[in-house]
């Protein structure tokens, strides 16, 4: 439940960051599929921000925070750093291939937990106000709906009954055509679309012409 508050928070530091775009996310989906109660609260969150603080109503309500302007500041310095040093590695593909991208990510993820068990990073519930008594909470899972598995499985063959299977399987070659070649994917895969491929269609299509990727260099 601590999660609702964290969440609150959260995004009303993203609108005061000036956020184009904002999701909530609820405070059970850590363990399962968000419940319908936890998806409407994390709605309602966004919509207090909105029409109950005010916020909204100016263009940068923290503009002349010193303090907010150093950290700005800072944070605009270490992107630029990192992306200095992904240009000079060759660009973001060449990052990735190495497995640069990879073992960064992989390394920020262990520290952060090497530093949460130290208690160098406190988390409230957790490692500090931690409540002895406290019990796994009844999450409200999403039952397996076998009646509903039929449903979607009739319709998919009915989408695919209805599509012209020489035109789908021309379009599908193209979008792997292109991949080989190394040419731009985005048309063919408008044009697969259109005939009525689905996205795991298509993305067999460029499995079968590039393979799965598997990073490397990793360790």
């Amino acid at each position: 439940m601590n999660n609702i508050v964290r969440a609150g928070y959260q995004a009303l530091a993203a609108v005061l960051g000036g956020t184009q775009s904002l999701h909530v996310d609820s405070y059970d989906e850590a363990y399962s599929v968000p419940s319908e109660e936890a998806s409407l609260l994390s709605l309602r969150t966004q919509q207090i921000i909105e029409v109950e603080t005010g916020v909204t109503q100016v263009a940068d309500p923290l503009g002349g925070s010193f303090y907010v302007e150093a950290l700005t500041d800072e944070i605009e310095t270490r992107i630029l750093d990192e992306l200095d040093e992904i240009e000079k590695m060759g660009g973001i593909i060449a990052a990735v291939e190495s497995g640069w991208l990879h073992r960064k990510v992989v390394r920020f993820i262990e520290r952060e937990q090497r530093l949460i068990d130290e208690r160098k990073i406190l988390i409230v519930g957790r490692n500090q106000y931690r409540n002895s008594q406290s019990v796994v909470p009844d999450i409200w899972t999403h039952e397996h709906d076998e009646t509903l598995e039929r449903e979607m499985c009739t319709k998919v063959k009915l989408f695919r009954q209805g599509r012209e299977a020489q035109k789908l399987r021309d379009c599908l070659g193209r979008v792997k055509q292109a991949c080989e070649q190394g040419a731009n994917v985005m048309g063919p895969c408008i044009e697969a679309a259109r005939a009525g491929a689905t996205e795991g269609e298509m993305r067999r299509a460029f499995v079968e012409a590039l393979g799965s990727w598997i990073p490397s260099n990793c360790t």
